[in-house]
């Protein structure tokens, strides 16, 4: 215990040094239109560095859940620590959980690509007030990133790519960022869709940071795509680049869909890096994973919030059962896909689903009331 204690300051040490650090290069970097400036960075970094030790210990009591082999009724004891949160005022800020992320998957914190991750985290981490699209869902999709991770690197699973230390950095600095500069809604603009408009803002956000960092494209490209896959646009059908992702995710590790169907058509535009790089396929599906599970494979209970969350966002009071099916069904095809998240979610995802389908046969329209 007293090793790990000492190892735990050490880790906050360097930590608190490379947050300290990045000062300098907010100064220093010209910001995207869309980004926030470098007096609100500066600000949410001296707040950051204030909290970091309470937040270091809250993300530490969580160990067992983020990293531990035992992930039986995963989905209820999340929900319990979401709830947590709410009522605590928000979850631990990024850069903890991006240090705990670091330590237990031991990835060398003195490097451009580590200062990237945490510049990213900071980001993440300047206030928004969207209902849906906030900093809250910045948080839970980092911690379910995390431990799909940790599932996928510890799960042996059959026929899927091994993940290296870039790999892992790649997806965690792709979920702090993937809605960066949300607008809520969708990605209509003047009436048509615009696939992977907000997405690429999101990632457009953080590129001055990382070209100023010196980072090429071969480290930072395979970040922009899978960022721009989780446009998961309700209408948008075959246009949509998550539903082109899966396909070819599926061409890869699942035999293909129907002969009529033209992967390769799909390589295009930020999904021509996908062309023979099934492991890009996999980090793209487990961050799309990341994004909807707090809605579809936690419990029911945190599926109507959600739903509430993001139907509300957009203006709107229509959440009820119908809509969650709707999202399960026809985004998410009722079932998760990469077997990591399969072990995590796919039993309390139907679960869910059957809640929901009970629901609608009780005739409940909504879920307020």
């Amino acid at each position: 215990m007293k090793h790990e204690q000492t190892a735990r300051k050490s880790e906050g040490s360097e930590a608190l040094s490379l947050l300290s650090g990045l000062k300098d290069l907010v100064e220093s970097v010209p910001v995207h239109e869309a980004g926030p400036s470098p007096e609100q960075l500066l600000s949410r970094l001296d707040e950051i560095l204030s909290l970091y030790v309470r937040d270091d210990g809250r993300a530490a009591d969580l160990a067992d859940l983020l990293f531990g082999a035992d992930t039986t009724a995963y989905g209820m004891r999340v929900t319990s620590v979401f709830s947590r949160w709410e009522e605590e005022g928000g979850g631990p800020v990024l850069p903890v959980l991006l240090m705990h992320a670091a330590a237990r998957f031991r990835l060398p914190l003195d490097t451009p690509e580590m200062r990237a991750a945490m510049m990213a985290a900071l980001l993440a981490e300047v206030p928004n007030d969207l209902q849906y699209h906030g900093n809250e869902h910045y948080r839970k999709v980092m911690f379910h990133t995390i431990r799909l991770l940790a599932t996928h690197l510890d799960g042996d699973f059959p026929y899927q790519p091994l993940l290296g230390g870039d790999d892992v950095l790649k997806m965690l600095i792709a979920a702090a960022i993937h809605d960066l500069g949300h607008e809520g809604g969708d990605n209509m603009r003047d009436g048509i869709y615009t696939p992977g408009y907000m997405e690429q803002k999101s990632f457009d956000i953080l590129r001055p940071y990382l070209e100023a960092l010196g980072l090429e494209r071969d480290f930072w490209g395979a970040i922009e795509t899978i960022v721009f896959c989780t446009d998961i646009t309700f209408f948008a059908g075959e246009n949509s680049p998550c539903v082109r992702m899966k396909k070819i995710y599926r061409h890869f590790f699942m035999g293909g869909g129907p002969e009529s169907e033209d992967v390769e058509s799909m390589m295009i535009g930020k999904l021509r890096l996908f062309e023979d790089n099934p492991k890009l396929a996999v980090m793209a599906m487990l961050l799309h994973e990341a994004d909807i599970a707090t809605s579809a494979g936690l419990s029911y209970e945190q599926s109507r919030i959600e739903t509430i969350s993001i139907m509300e966002e957009r203006g709107v009071k229509t959440a009820g059962p119908k809509t969650l099916l709707r999202f399960l069904i026809e985004q998410l095809d009722g079932r998760m896909v990469t077997p990591a998240a399969q072990k995590l979610f796919s039993g309390e995802m139907a679960v869910i689903m059957q809640q929901a389908e009970d629901d609608v046969r009780a005739g409940v329209e909504t879920f307020y009331g």
